[in-house]
């Protein structure tokens, strides 16, 4: 017997519905922006990462750009102030204060996932705007202090936990002779010069911080002059003046020249864990002020969500699934990213000593480098303003008074503060 041919359409057309594959048409895809991946890290996200994600989500499809430092401002800015770009995008430790507010809140998405007790409180802290999570960290660059033990004039000095104690400590090792350097009892990667990064960590160990309640910035503060001085007299511990010479530039590691005692370096600038020079490597937090608490400078890379993003949730998908510490530990392997999960240290930890100590101190001691309002801008304001009064062109009065109007009205010109 022939069924009617509109009960055959209507079965195959019910069919239709439940095994035909979603279009591409229908498919939904979701960009994500990275900056600087390695070929290894790329091929991971590529042929590993995004086709697991995809296999669990079926109909999504994943799309890498990897950018360069170079186009980074550039790029997110344009993206995020348009509210037209990738779904998901990499910014820096810093990027919260700057970003946050055209950033989607994922407290929804993210605040009950079980997984984020793993994440140290400082990377958390990082990705936090006006009380919510606006993306996910990702990986981490730890920063604290090292020093030569077998180069130190007194080996049996305990490590600087202070700032007198590590003015001290860089008197009784630097070596001038004939008005020239010969060694440096702290050396950082240009010698000399000056680090903004360095001098914002020690107004935190002084008890400071960069603002005040009313979002004025607070480089006018005892702390800030604590600060300044401290840095000041380590410059002219180590350069009685300006006409004393400089080291040459130090060739491979810094800390490996025997030209600088201490040191603060990023990980991929020290040997190897494994090599035999880390030996003779001692490690230790940033030292205190008379009010503060020594700390480790902790960079936290992440992930946001736009609020021009139409589906939120399905991006806070991938940040969980991409922060799982499976995925940490297989990124930390294969691209050399150190883990910002706690859980997913256990390896680094057992394998290496020297991976044990940093890890320790910054659960200790870590504090990450964010809420850093206008940070374009500041760096170099930073940078003309203390190098005046470093090298004795500008008093520390006129140089925080100077720091204080200039970084206020920066703020105010871009809607930090009215």
């Amino acid at each position: 017997m022939r069924r009617p041919f509109f009960l055959m359409t209507l079965v195959l057309l019910v069919l239709a519905v439940f095994v035909v594959p979603v279009s591409a048409q229908d498919a939904t895809t979701l960009e994500l922006y990275l900056v600087g991946l390695p070929q290894d890290g790329i091929d991971w996200f590529n042929n590993e990462a995004f086709p697991a994600f995809e296999a669990a989500n079926p109909g999504v499809d994943i799309e890498l750009i990897n950018g360069d430092w170079g186009t980074f401002d550039a790029s997110v800015a344009g993206w995020i102030t348009t509210g037209d770009g990738p779904d998901i995008v990499y910014l820096g430790s810093e990027y919260a204060a700057e970003y946050g507010s055209l950033l989607a809140d994922l407290d929804p998405y993210l605040a009950d996932w079980e997984d984020l007790d793993q994440f140290l409180p400082a990377a958390i802290d990082t990705v936090t705007y006006d009380g919510s999570l606006r993306g996910l960290p990702l990986l981490m660059s730890a920063r604290p202090y090292y020093y030569r033990t077998d180069l130190v004039a007194n080996p049996d000095a305990e490590l600087p936990m202070t700032f007198a104690d590590s003015l001290a400590f860089v008197q009784e090792n630097t070596i001038v002779e004939d008005n020239a350097l010969q060694q440096m009892g702290f050396r950082d990667i240009d010698g000399l010069g000056f680090d903004a990064q360095e001098f914002i960590a020690y107004i935190w160990s002084a008890g400071g911080e960069l603002y005040n309640e009313d979002g004025t910035s607070a480089f006018d503060s005892p702390e800030t002059a604590e600060a300044l001085q401290f840095m000041h007299d380590r410059r002219r511990a180590m350069m009685p003046d300006e006409t004393t010479a400089g080291l040459p530039p130090a060739e491979g590691y810094p800390i490996s020249s025997g030209l600088g005692i201490s040191g603060i370096f990023p990980m991929w600038n020290m040997p190897p864990v494994d090599d035999a020079a880390w030996e003779n490597i001692a490690i230790a937090p940033y030292p205190a002020g008379e009010g503060g608490e020594p700390l480790v400078q902790v960079f936290i890379d992440w992930l946001a969500v736009p609020a021009y993003v139409e589906d939120p949730a399905l991006a806070a998908e991938f940040l969980k699934f991409i922060g799982s510490k499976e995925n940490a530990t297989a990124m930390s392997e294969v691209i050399g990213f150190t883990p910002v999960r706690v859980d997913a240290w256990e390896e680094l930890r057992a394998n290496s000593p020297v991976w044990d100590q940093v890890l320790t101190l910054t659960e200790e001691y870590g504090r990450g480098f964010s809420d850093i309002r206008a940070s374009a801008e500041l760096r170099p304001l930073l940078v003309e303003q203390v190098m005046l009064y470093l090298s004795d062109q500008q008093s520390l009065e006129e140089t925080q008074s100077n720091l204080k109007e200039e970084y206020d009205a920066i703020l105010e010109d871009q809607g930090f503060i009215e």
